[in-house]
């Protein structure tokens, strides 16, 4: 029974901590990248993975879809479409990075944060500095394991989908969990 109410806390709690985690990542990310599209662009074209005809719109269209990602998930409103989203930048982003590390094209930062991100300490202790790193590919994966959680375990208590939902819904998910466990 201890069991059964510790998981009934921890569940919602970490969907909560995974949402402001995901979604705060990819709110710094996009407006330091929407501050500045040139710097992102030439961040983008580091990696030699574009065309050069598709470098400036990537630069100009990604940080803003990054950002409404990061509302959407902040905010727990379609939460599971969101996290499924930013679950798949994720994956682009780290093929991206393992791409650098592989062929050796690791002297330029990952361009995660914008040009900005050393200017603060905690963000540059994240976006790990000016040169692509195994530890942006071990950032990437956590945070993409953060987006899995959300789309499997949906926005949690908090959010605008739990808002959404009828009260009835809610109450019946409440019996159905305590008769599974019981």
């Amino acid at each position: 029974m201890v069991a059964l109410k510790l998981r009934d806390c921890l569940l919602p709690a970490s969907l909560v901590l995974a949402r402001l985690c995901v979604g705060g990542i990819f709110l710094i990310a996009a407006v330091g990248k929407v501050q500045s599209p040139g710097a992102f662009a030439d961040a983008i074209r580091a990696f030699h993975l574009l065309p050069p005809a598709l470098v400036l719109p990537t630069a100009y269209a990604l940080p803003w879809i990054e950002l409404l990602v990061a509302l959407y998930v902040l905010t727990g409103f379609l939460a599971r479409p969101a996290a499924l989203a930013a679950g798949g930048l994720l994956l682009v982003f780290t093929a991206a990075l393992l791409d650098s590390l592989m062929t050796g094209n690791t002297n330029h930062a990952c361009g995660c944060f914008g040009p900005g991100a050393g200017a603060y300490p905690i963000l540059a202790l994240v976006s790990g500095g000016s040169t692509v790193t195994r530890w942006d590919v071990v950032r990437d994966l956590i945070l993409a394991g953060m987006a899995a959680l959300i789309a499997a375990g949906g926005a949690g208590t908090l959010s605008v989908d739990r808002i959404r939902q009828p009260r009835h819904s809610r109450a019946e998910a409440y019996k159905a969990r305590r008769r599974a466990h019981s």
